[in-house]
């Protein structure tokens, strides 16, 4: 089931983007000259453990009614009592805006570093116990979300975007198997205008 799911999806994404491609954007298009973006975002491990991400989003294609574009994020997320972690990702989406108003959705890979919190115990030569270092566990990083925003440059002809919603996570090597983790994802984009 779960293979259906990502398979259609990234069917999907796969048929937007040679749907996008097929459009040759005009050259007195605004936007055409804009499609490196700088982005901020709060990441928020189950909704309220908090954390930040940097990122670049890039345009790749685009026609009247769909963008796809191209992501990397660097970030970090704080969950008291339990882990921080560390992450670099990367994704491709498709973005189809009615109005001002758009829906976003990307599929991507990553890696993260998860620190347990508090202090790890190991075996000690004389047989006791002692804490042990730190160093962590590193981890591949699946992801899909599903973005809903605003657009200041569809209309408009403004540098910012806007957006919220869900991204879904796995964490791979987690007692021999991946543990889903959701994110809400509240972010801004600026676009950078190109010579």
């Amino acid at each position: 089931m779960k293979n259906k799911v990502f398979s259609s999806i990234i069917l999907l994404l796969v048929s937007l983007a040679l749907a996008a491609q097929a459009e040759i954007p005009s050259p007195k298009n605004a936007s055409q000259d804009q499609k490196l973006a700088l982005k901020l975002e709060y990441f928020g491990e189950l909704v309220l453990h908090p954390g930040i991400s940097l990122g670049l989003n890039y345009q790749l294609a685009q026609n009247s009614w769909a963008i796809i574009h191209w992501d990397a994020d660097l970030g970090a997320y704080w969950h008291r009592w339990n882990h921080s972690a560390a992450f670099f990702k990367s994704s491709i989406g498709a973005r189809m805006g009615r109005g001002l108003l758009f829906a976003d959705l990307n599929l991507g890979l990553g890696y993260m570093h998860s620190w347990a919190a508090g202090p790890i115990y190991q075996r000690a030569e004389n047989g006791g116990v002692e804490i042990a270092t730190n160093w962590g566990h590193s981890h591949f990083m699946p992801t899909a979300s599903l973005l809903f925003g605003w657009q200041g440059s569809r209309n408009q002809h403004l540098p910012w975007s806007l957006y919220l919603g869900p991204e879904v996570y796995l964490q791979s090597h987690f007692n021999h198997s991946y543990l889903p983790h959701i994110a809400l994802k509240m972010g801004i984009t600026y676009k950078i205008k190109q010579a």
